[in-house]
């Protein structure tokens, strides 16, 4: 495995490797610290979110505790004051002014003093003959069902109840039903001859007050739970509300204080901290989403992964940094050499003056090794120029001895049949033809002359195939004075007429034209032999272009011209074809505007 990474390494570049191997051990520590802080940061946050509302429930618990005790001893001591006791005990017909003014007092202070919970206080005795009652608002009106709270509340040996969140149903006002906690105390039973109640409604803005003191996320509240219901701080959406289920469970836990949690149908995960009441055992509870209490902690997360991705964005950059500093000089160096190809031998090197040793005396190397390659080449070029021009002299010896063994045969038979003149005159031509071939070895001629040399090639191949084609010249005389290559036109009309118009039927037309054009001239031959198709002119193109190719006859004159072109005048200059099969073939020599 390990030789297999090193193998994978050892093709890549340096500034790859380093960051490769650098990056993933930064990036995986930075990754690691990251999330090992949001791990502890986010516990510590949920663990300080539970305990603030543990407090929170235990402080409101505590407040709860001492007021509702507060209001409950206020019941306990009006049940067991002599005044409520004597009027208990005498018959309905027996209970004075006396006793009515006496009660009323004493309810009026318990009220006034304890107002800011207490609504309203009812004494309803003797099934109502005795009734007095302190309310903040006048009722339309009072009533008390006695024989319904005898048989809804039973179990208390004191007869003292709690009854949480309802409408009120003794102080009865229909246009504005309200809804308050009731503490009271029943006296007697429906059997007995001496009943009634002592009633305290408690103020639901009280509770209300209390609970929006604490504040359990957006979706979280305060509840206060019995048997009978419950009392929400604060109005929630129904996914957030507790049903009769965890309600029934949350009053039959035995134990006095705790925490559990459960899902709703929604699939959202709710939380319940609770504590219970002394004074009547209810349940002071916070019921909040867990997504609530993660907030924070999701504020965390997503802190840490942009603090991660700022993170990994300086290690990248500080490792583009430093694999920049180290590789640098080799890039440099691997640059300039890149640069060397076939077409291209001549690199300048950079001078690594700070550059590390090794640095140095490579580079120094590459450039003594650079100068001997670009030696060698120049030799090499001058070679295998020397070389192309002796190839171009066998393929010239090779053709000027066929041709000048077809001249001679049509000379002996032009004299056989007695044609001296015509005999005369295609001697004449074929002496200026070689002539002009010869050119004392020059291999540049003048146009004037390479017109002079195709007349007489095209006279002596007229004699011989006598009307088999017709030529015509149209040469611009002011590109007569101008240079070109010798022979750069001969193998093209050779081309025409074997190739061309010897190949079709009917009479053959060869055209040659010569223009001038900006900087250039301008050679056309045109035939109208038979012409080729798409596959064989690519064919003889690709032919034309690879100089190292010469599997047809056809290339290998058009070819010789192409390459002496491209030698003597540059790439730029050379041969084109086109051809339709039927219609003939056209090639375009361009060269340059040369006099000398």
């Amino acid at each position: 495995m390990l030789k297999k990474l090193i193998q994978l390494y050892s093709k890549r570049s340096f500034k790859t490797t380093i960051i490769s191997l650098y990056l993933p051990v930064i990036i995986f520590f930075i990754l690691l610290i990251s999330w090992i802080s949001y791990l502890l940061a986010a516990s510590q946050i949920q663990e300080n979110a539970y305990q603030n509302i543990n407090d929170t429930v235990f402080q409101t618990k505590h407040h709860l505790e001492n007021r509702l005790t507060d209001v409950f001893e206020q019941l306990v001591s009006l049940s067991n004051d002599p005044k409520t006791l004597s009027v208990i005990t005498k018959d309905p017909s027996e209970i004075t002014p006396e006793d009515y003014i006496a009660m009323d007092e004493y309810i009026n202070r318990i009220y006034l003093n304890h107002n800011s919970m207490i609504e309203s206080v009812l004494v309803d005795l003797h099934r109502g003959h005795f009734t007095l009652s302190k309310h903040d608002q006048q009722a339309e009106q009072i009533q008390f069902d006695y024989d319904k709270y005898m048989k809804n509340y039973k179990g208390s040996k004191e007869g003292f109840y709690w009854r949480n969140l309802h409408k009120d149903d003794v102080f009865l006002n229909e246009n504005s039903p309200n809804e308050v906690i009731s503490v009271f105390k029943l006296i007697g039973n429906e059997h007995s001859q001496v009943n009634g109640a002592l009633l305290f409604n408690i103020r639901t803005d009280f509770f209300e007050r209390v609970f929006n003191k604490s504040l359990i996320g957006d979706n979280g509240y305060l509840t206060l739970v019995s048997k009978e219901g419950y009392m929400k701080s604060k109005t929630v959406e129904e996914e957030y509300q507790l049903d009769e289920t965890v309600l029934n469970y949350l009053h039959t836990r035995t134990e006095k204080q705790g925490q559990f949690e459960y899902q709703k149908p929604n699939g959202k995960k709710m939380i319940v901290i609770f504590d219970t009441l002394g004074v009547n055992k209810w349940r002071v509870a916070a019921v909040f989403p867990e997504e609530d209490i993660l907030k924070k902690a999701n504020y965390i997360k997503y802190l840490t992964i942009f603090v991660i991705m700022i993170l990994i964005v300086i290690a990248v950059m500080i490792a583009n940094v430093i694999a920049k500093f180290i590789t640098e000089p080799i890039s440099s160096l691997v640059k300039n050499i890149e640069s060397v190809n076939e077409t291209n031998v001549h690199v300048d090197l950079p001078d690594f003056q700070n550059a590390p040793k090794e640095m140095v005396i490579l580079n120094n190397g590459i450039k003594n090794l650079m100068t001997k390659i670009n030696s060698l080449l120049n030799q090499v070029k001058l070679d295998q120029e020397e070389k192309r021009q002796l190839e171009f002299s066998v393929i010239h010896a090779q053709i000027n001895p066929h041709f000048l063994y077809n001249t001679l045969y049509s000379i002996k038979g032009l004299c056989d049949m007695g044609m001296n003149k015509e005999a005369s005159e295609m001697i004449s031509a074929l002496s200026t033809f070689f002539r002009i071939s010869i050119s004392k070895g020059k291999e540049i001629i003048k146009i004037e002359d390479e017109i002079e040399h195709i007349q007489n090639y095209l006279y002596i191949q007229e004699m011989r195939y006598g009307d088999d084609f017709n030529y015509t010249f149209d040469i611009d005389h002011r590109i007569l004075s101008y240079q070109t290559v010798k022979l750069t036109l001969q193998p093209l009309i050779e081309n025409a007429i074997y190739h061309g118009v010897k190949q079709s039927r009917g009479l053959g037309e060869i055209q040659i034209i010569g223009y001038e054009k900006e900087n250039e001239i301008i050679f056309r031959v045109i035939d109208n032999g038979h012409g080729m198709n798409e596959q064989n002119l690519n064919k003889i193109r690709a032919e034309i272009r690879n100089k190292h190719h010469s599997s047809s006859n056809i290339g290998i004159g058009l070819r010789s011209v192409h390459e002496r072109m491209k030698i003597h005048f540059g790439d730029q200059y050379g041969l084109t074809l086109s051809s339709k099969l039927g219609e003939g073939t056209n090639v375009t020599v361009t060269i340059p505007k040369v006099r000398e």
